[in-house]
Parts: structure tokens; C-alpha cells; sequence
């Protein structure tokens, strides 16, 4: 789908129980190329795998097993600028991929069709394009009810630090909450997607930092929540997983209806890594005797890191003794961090996340998976302790019991650990008990009295 040409587009798509959702796509933005398979990290490139039969690259001549070694002719030494390069491929538009299959090198190119639109149930999606002011630019998606009138309240999405779209595409845990709050609110639900993810263009995943992002973000809230069909003063945003950090500095000096989060509490961001590497060592079979020492080393590092932003190669060099530490670390890459730039963690670690949340004059809903693999349930509980105080009884704190970080239930900490599901808990996604949860609260707290709990 060349980059002129997209204007006006409006799909109808039929959905079970013989609902038809209708998905609008507007403005110049370039839908992103659907290619039809994924990738992995290997050396030297990145390997293709779950290729689809009769895509466009299958028929092309791309096969599971080659190692795409340029995209468009573009050469790329480390896997997550790869990555980015073909996530920027656009849907209808030439792709040149350069391959190495044994002991060949070769050229093949193909049209890749455009990633199809959202198939939502009794909701209208709008695709539009913001422009912000560092050049970046920006798919926003708004979600309406059919046959809705009249200026509706929304929910405003803030997500993960991984950056993955925030497109429903496939089925998953995370994407059956965000799927509830478009169709089961009677409400609009806002989202954009970041610089780094979907049809957006601006910084890639591995240079976009935290500053950014937020500024990003507080610039789709002002345009989103002023629009037309919007009721601004009934606004709740919504903060899952680091976005739950992200949430109230969003909301500073804005007017909101309510905010929920979860996944992510009010320590710093320095406290925060530490207990990282805490969990880290104590649910994997690190002997008990050796988790002192190794995270005595830790801490230093991540004060190296964090508090005196060096890079991790600098710490290496200064510190003989801490460079072994970076390999231990949970996210560590070659230049990046969770895929993220050492300046999006050196940057969180300047915020005061608990005096944001001081600021907050509505309810607040705080929810936590007690086996979450990297949050602590302090940090979760800090939040409603500390608006509670200022504004008493308008936090509250609901934890679910055996629920990991990804709405999963296990039979231990160390299952959720590793993802595992044992015989004596079989092992299931559970997001309901958190949709549920939200939708009760958007309901009966916040006032939206159009949601659907069933």
C-alpha cells in the first residue's frame, strides 16, 4: 500500500453471531506489511519460521529455516534493527529480502499485503494519524459503539515496555482485556501506537526512551480526548504493566475520571530493578548461600547504571570486578534493555512515580497478581496507601491469587517463574477475573453505566 495513497478507506467485517463491526482508516499513514511469518535472533541474521503457505514471500520463494541477512538492501549487524526493518515494510509496497540458505546467498522480493484491520464485536474502529511535534508519526485507533450518539466517556490504553502493537491481532491474555474495554464498556477506548510499533513512524524500539514516550503519549491524550463524540471530563486511563508508571504522568495536570493500573507500582525505578534481579534469583535455582553475594554485585551495578548513567560497557571498564554482571541481568542485550535503550531505564529512574500519584484527584484502582514474575506487591500497595491519605477511602487494591504478571494462574511462584504449568494446577489464562474487576469499577465507581459485565 504505497504511501500516497491511503485516504479514505472503510472496511465492513463480519464477526460471530452476525454482528458487523466497521473499520475506518484515514489519513495518509501507510498500513503496515502483514508478512506472514516471524523471526528469531540468530547468527548473523534473523532466521524465518512459521511461514505461511501461500503468502506472498512462500510464493516468492522464501522458505522456513533462511536467515534474512538485509531488508531493501539494508545490512543490519545486530537482530533488533533487522527487526525494525521489516516492521517498517508497508503493506503493498516492494520488499527486497537478501538470504542465506546453507551456503548460498540470495535475492528475493515480494508484495507483502497490508496487516488486516481490527474484527471487533458491536464497535466501530477509526485508524487516524497524529503528527506530534518531534516529526514522529503516530497511528491512533478510537473505538466507538455502533449505533453510540452523543459525547461518550473513554478509556485511554497506556501499555507495556515491550513494543509490541497494540492492535488486537490474535488471541491472548493481555489483548482479551484491551478487546473488553472496546467492546464491553459501552464506552470509546483510545489508544496510539508508539513510535516503535505498528503503522507509527519515529524512533525504533531500541532508540525510543522514556522522555519520549511520555511525551508522546501526553500529546495522543490532549488530541484523542478532544475530539469530537469525546467527553472530556469523563476520561480513565488505564496503565498495564511499566505503563502503569507511565499512567499518571500522563495524567498531571490533566483532568481524569479515573485511573486503573496494574503490573506496576510506585517504587523507584531503581528499587524496582533491584527487586528484579531479587526475584530473579530467588525463583530460579540459584543455591541460597550465593544470592547475598551476587546481589550485593547487582546493586552496585545498577547504581553505576541507573543513578550515574553509565553504560553497562563503561561499568565493564571502570569496575573489573562488576563486568560480569551485565550478562546476569534480566533484559541485558548487546546496547539495549528489554529492548529498550540504556536512556529509557536511566530516564525512569529519575522519576518521582510516587509524587505523581499524589496528584491524582480521582478514584485510582490498583490490581496485582500475587505471582507476578517481576513486580512487587508493595510497590502496587504504595499507591492506594498513598492516595488514601491524601484523598481517603478513593484507592482501592485487589489482588488475585496464583495470577502471574500475564493474567496466567499457577501452582507456584516458581511455575509462573518459568512459565510452567504442573499437574497439580493444569495452568490457564485468566483475565476475566481482571476484566471483571475493572468493569465492576468503571461501573460502580467511576459512573459508566453503559458497561456489560456478562
Amino acid at each position: 500500500m504505497s504511501r500516497f495513497l491511503i485516504w479514505l478507506t472503510t472496511a465492513f467485517l463480519f464477526v460471530p453471531g452476525g454482528a458487523v463491526a466497521e473499520s475506518v482508516l484515514t489519513g495518509d499513514l501507510p498500513r503496515q506489511a502483514n508478512l506472514e511469518f516471524r523471526t528469531r535472533a540468530v547468527d548473523g541474521g534473523l532466521e524465518v519460521l512459521d511461514l505461511a503457505d501461500r503468502s506472498p514471500a512462500a510464493s516468492a520463494g522464501v522458505q522456513d529455516g533462511d536467515v534474512i541477512v538485509a531488508v531493501n538492501g539494508r545490512t543490519f549487524a545486530k537482530p533488533y534493527v533487522g527487526e525494525d526493518l521489516l516492521r517498517r515494510l508497508d503493506g503493498g509496497d516492494r520488499a527486497r529480502l537478501s538470504i542465506r540458505r546453507g551456503s548460498s546467498q540470495v535475492e528475493v522480493e515480494f508484495r507483502p499485503q497490508a496487516e488486516p484491520l481490527e474484527n471487533l464485536e458491536g464497535v466501530t474502529s477509526t485508524y487516524a494519524v497524529l503528527d506530534v511535534p518531534d516529526g514522529s508519526r503516530l497511528r491512533t485507533i478510537v473505538t466507538r459503539p455502533d449505533g453510540a450518539v452523543g459525547r461518550l466517556p473513554a478509556v485511554f490504553l497506556v501499555q507495556w515496555v515491550s513494543c509490541g502493537s497494540i492492535e488486537i491481532r490474535s488471541p491472548g491474555a493481555t489483548r482479551d482485556v484491551i478487546r473488553a474495554m472496546a467492546e464491553r464498556t459501552g464506552a470509546a477506548l483510545l489508544r496510539v501506537e508508539r513510535s516503535a510499533t505498528g503503522d507509527s513512524e519515529g524512533p525504533a524500539c531500541h532508540e525510543l526512551d522514556y522522555d519520549t514516550e511520555l511525551t508522546h503519549y501526553r500529546h495522543a491524550f490532549d488530541a484523542l480526548t478532544r475530539q469530537e463524540g469525546i467527553d472530556p471530563q469523563r476520561i480513565v486511563i488505564m496503565g498495564m504493566s511499566l505503563g502503569s508508571t507511565v499512567a499518571p504522568l500522563v495524567a498531571r495536570g490533566k483532568t481524569i475520571a479515573g485511573i486503573t493500573v496494574g503490573g506496576g507500582g510506585a517504587l523507584t525505578y531503581f528499587e524496582r530493578m533491584v527487586n528484579f534481579d531479587r526475584i530473579n534469583l530467588e525463583r530460579r535455582p540459584v543455591p541460597p548461600e550465593d544470592i547475598h553475594e551476587i546481589l550485593v554485585k547487582r546493586i552496585l551495578f545498577q547504581t553505576e547504571y541507573l543513578l550515574r548513567k553509565k553504560s553497562p560497557e563503561q561499568i565493564a571498564v571502570e569496575f573489573p570486578e562488576l563486568a560480569d554482571v551485565w550478562a546476569g541481568i534480566l533484559g541485558a542485550g548487546d546496547g539495549v534493555h528489554y529492548g529498550r535503550p540504556y536512556a529509557y531505564h536511566q530516564q525512569a529512574a529519575e522519576k518521582n512515580w510516587l509524587e505523581a500519584w499524589t496528584t491524582i484527584d480521582a478514584p485510582v484502582l490498583v490490581t496485582f497478581g500475587e505471582l507476578d514474575q517481576f513486580e512487587m506487591r508493595h510497590g502496587h500497595e504504595l499507591i492506594v496507601q498513598t492516595v488514601n491519605r491524601i484523598r481517603p477511602g478513593s484507592a482501592g487494591f485487589v489482588s488475585f491469587a496464583n495470577m502471574d504478571h500475564d493474567y496466567g494462574v499457577y501452582a507456584s511462584a516458581e511455575d509462573a517463574y518459568s512459565w510452567t504449568y504442573g499437574p497439580s494446577a493444569p495452568g490457564h489464562d485468566a483475565p476475566e477475573l481482571v476484566i471483571g474487576t475493572v468493569l465492576r469499577w468503571l461501573r460502580d465507581t467511576v459512573g459508566f453505566s453503559t458497561v456489560q459485565l456478562d
